[in-house]
Parts: structure tokens; sequence; C-alpha cells
């Protein structure tokens, strides 16, 4: 079996945001949508707090559908790019 796949295999190699680090830029954002998210509850009423939630959860699954269908995209592409070049290698050597 090669590495990347027993890696994959094992564990040792993750593809979810939990192992990148964030830029700094990111980490801002991420900051800035928490406190956000945290006066706009202070303000709102148990059943409001409730709809809040469910709709964070909702647009948090559904960018995680988005992430996933860009990056299939991304890896079929990449595939077949490595494809057509290796198809094409002769006209170098």
């Amino acid at each position: 079996m090669g590495k990347i796949l027993e890696a994959f295999l094992t564990d040792q190699l993750r593809v979810d945001s939990g192992t990148e680090r964030r830029t700094p830029e990111h980490q801002a954002l991420c900051e800035k949508g928490g406190e956000l998210q945290d006066q706009l509850a202070e303000t709102l009423n148990d059943k409001q707090k409730k709809i809040l939630e469910e709709l964070v959860e909702t647009l948090f699954d559904e960018s995680s559908c988005n992430e996933q269908v860009k990056f299939e995209r991304g890896f079929r592409l990449g595939v077949l790019i490595t494809s057509e070049i290796f198809y094409a290698q002769d006209t170098f050597l």
C-alpha cells in the first residue's frame, strides 16, 4: 500500500479544517462572527435564540456541503490534469 493511502487509513493524514492553521485574517473573521452572534443572542428571547441557533447550524451544514463539492471537483480536476501531463510526457523526452 502507498504511504499516502496508508496515512489516510490510519488517520495520520486528514483533510478537515481542524488540522490547518488559520491565517490572522481568517482568525479575526471567526472571532468577529462569534462576537456578533453573542451580541445578537443577548438581545433575543428564548424562542428567537433557538431560531438563531438553528439558523447558524443550518448555514454551517450548508457550507460544509459546498466545501465537500468544491473539494471533490478540485480533486477530480487535479487528477485530470495529472493524467493529461502523463499522456503528453513523450513530447518532452
